[in-house]
C-alpha cells in the first residue's frame, strides 16, 4: 500500500470515529460542568449555613445560658456529608475545624444541675450577671463563638480560592 491509500484509509477511519470522539468529549465536558454547578450549589448552601451558625453562636453566647439552644444540627451535618463528596481537601479541613468548634460550643451549653442558693445570694441567681461562674461560662461561650466566626471566614476563603482556580 502506498501513501495515498494509507491517507484514504485514515480519512475513512477518521470520518467513522469523529462522531464517537466528539460525543465522548462533549460528555466529559457536560459531566465537568454538572459537577461545577453541583459544587456551587453545595458551597452556596454551606456558606449560608456557616454564616447562620456563626451568628447564632454569637447570639447564644450573649444570651442567658438557659435560653440558648444547640447550634448546627441535622442541616449542617447533611451539608458536611455533601461537601465530603465535592469539596477540596482544604475546604473539607476547614469545615471539620468549624464542626469541631460547633461541637465544643454545644458541649459548653449543656445545662448543669442548679446549685443550692443561699438566701443572701438569691439576687445573683435571679438573672443577675455578676455570678462568677455565669461570667466565666459566658466568656468561654463568647470565645468559642469568636472561633466559629473565624472558622466561617476560613471556610469562605477556602471556597473562594477553590472556585477561582
Amino acid at each position: 500500500m502506498n501513501a495515498i491509500m494509507w491517507m484514504g484509509v485514515a480519512g475513512i477511519v477518521g470520518t467513522a470515529l469523529s462522531p464517537w470522539i466528539t460525543e465522548r468529549l462533549r460528555s466529559k465536558t457536560a459531566r465537568r460542568d454538572q459537577l461545577v454547578k453541583l459544587r456551587l450549589a453545595i458551597y452556596a448552601d454551606l456558606l449560608r449555613a456557616t454564616a447562620r451558625l456563626a451568628a447564632t453562636a454569637t447570639t447564644s453566647a450573649a444570651s442567658h445560658p438557659n435560653d440558648a439552644d444547640e447550634i448546627g444540627g441535622d442541616e449542617f451535618d447533611s451539608l458536611l456529608s455533601q461537601a465530603r463528596v465535592v469539596a477540596s481537601d482544604d475546604v473539607y479541613r476547614r469545615l471539620n475545624e468549624l464542626s469541631l468548634l460547633t461541637g465544643t460550643f454545644n458541649r459548653h451549653l449543656v445545662k448543669t444541675e442548679p446549685r443550692p442558693v443561699f438566701p443572701h445570694r438569691q439576687h445573683l441567681h435571679d438573672g443577675a450577671v455578676n455570678d462568677p461562674l455565669r461570667l466565666q461560662h459566658r466568656r468561654t461561650l463568647t470565645d468559642i463563638a469568636g472561633g466559629i466566626a473565624v472558622a466561617h471566614g476560613k471556610v469562605q476563603d477556602a471556597i473562594r480560592y477553590e472556585m477561582n482556580r
